[in-house]
């Protein structure tokens, strides 16, 4: 049998709170029936025992401190008729028709006004119940009636429903003042969410921001111009090989469907490999990492977007029983990026790093994705290189160059 925990009494054999006295020597039964009259007493919520016929055997003590009341004042007599239900006659006929529910075996359950605060002097809406207790027969013996103060409950939900309510005027005031200016106001909202969701399609997201909150962006003055320097980002440079000839006496509507097919594969993996896309020229695709945001791994980024490209490419091809192939440049350096134009404006790069990305497509291998020593310097272990060597690129002499072929298990993710 589990024993007393003797660190209740660490300085006296015996321990009282108010009118219970915990002793070391009380049985293990006796302890637990003292701990339940204590925990009945300072519950903070209403809580008590009636018999079968709604006569009152115990309450709790805050309750009863609430009310104002001793449980000698009441033991014995009925519960609809104590303190707590003397708001009017009508509560005490509703408790006691309660209580008749409960004796029949109903659990009933209400909110009600009742005496609980200042010692009877004010009142309080309780959430209220009464739950039938039977013995092993199935015979009703006991009554256990349980209160909840929800005084602030209600009084907030009084608030909101009366905010809700002026809400509701004001709307409906709103409303009635603006039946002839709805129309206009639609049109002037929609339009806005184009040139945002246009300005979004065209612009990275940080910049269009920035555009947005110039107040000098008017329809006909643009603001001056935007313009950052980024010291580390990686450029991505991307080609349809023999494109023109391949889609010689094609429709254009069939043209184009492949070129966006295509392209939207590209601009899924830019988002899913963290690159923004700067623009796409006839067949040709550019994007960079680390701008407008910068980013640690700009060249990491960039490598595992020029594989993936690979990869889309060559589903592409078995989906619609093509051959094509894209050739792909990258580089690594700084650039200076920012808004041009005051109509159709785009965000563009410039640099010499830029130059030599493009070179590294314009002077690559189809299939293949070609990259400079600066980028295969950023890369490292986490892939796989074929040294190219030495090419001449127009305007900028000899250039060391290597293949990106691939991933090692480890970072094929």
């Amino acid at each position: 049998m589990p024993t007393i925990n003797r660190q209740l009494f660490t300085d006296s054999a015996a321990l009282r709170v108010r009118d219970v006295t915990l002793s070391a020597t009380d049985d293990h039964q006796t302890h637990r029936e003292k701990l339940a009259s204590i925990v009945l007493n300072e519950m903070y919520q209403f809580v008590g025992l009636l018999d079968a016929n709604g006569m009152t055997l115990e309450i709790n003590r805050a309750a009863l401190e609430g009310a104002g009341i001793r449980l000698d004042d009441i033991q014995g007599k009925p519960f609809w008729e104590c303190r707590w239900f003397a708001v009017s006659k009508e509560t005490r006929d509703y408790v006691r028709d309660l209580v008749r529910r409960a004796s029949q075996g109903e659990f009933v359950r209400c909110d009600i006004e009742a005496y609980g605060q200042a010692a009877g002097e004010e009142t309080i809406m309780v959430d209220f119940s009464l739950l039938p207790i039977e013995d092993q027969n199935g015979k009703i013996v006991f009554l256990l009636p349980e209160g909840r103060n929800i005084t602030e409950k209600k009084r907030a939900e009084a608030e909101i429903a009366r905010k809700n309510e002026e809400l509701q005027a004001s709307h409906e005031l709103i409303l009635r003042q603006r039946d002839e200016l709805k129309s206009l106001y639609d049109k002037i909202v929609a339009e806005q969410k184009v040139s945002e969701r246009l300005l979004l399609n065209l612009l990275p997201s940080p910049i269009a921001e920035r555009l947005k909150a110039r107040p000098e962006l008017m329809a006909d003055s643009f603001p001056e111009v935007i313009a950052d320097s980024f010291p580390e980002v990686t450029v991505l440079f991307a080609d349809i090989v023999e494109f023109t000839r391949f889609s010689e006496g094609m429709r254009p509507e069939r043209l184009v469907a492949m070129l966006n097919e295509i392209f939207t594969d590209f601009d899924s993996i830019a988002d899913n490999r963290g690159l923004e896309k700067i623009k796409t020229i006839g067949d040709a695709y550019m994007a960079a990492a680390g701008l407008p945001v910068p980013a640690a791994d700009h060249a990491v980024r960039a490598a595992h977007m020029a594989l993936d490209m690979i990869d889309a490419l060559a589903r592409f091809n078995q989906r619609n029983g093509y051959s094509l192939q894209v050739r792909i440049g990258i580089n690594s350096g700084a650039v200076v990026a920012g808004v041009i134009g005051k109509r159709k404006f785009i965000y563009d790069l410039w640099s010499d790093a830029v130059n030599t990305a493009s070179r590294m497509e314009s002077h690559g291998v189809a299939g293949r994705v070609q990259v400079t020593e600066a980028t295969r310097r950023r890369l490292g272990e986490p892939f796989l290189f074929e040294e190219r060597g030495t090419i001449y690129a127009k305007g900028m002499g000899e250039l060391h160059t290597w293949f990106l072929a691939g991933r090692r298990s480890a970072s094929s993710g």
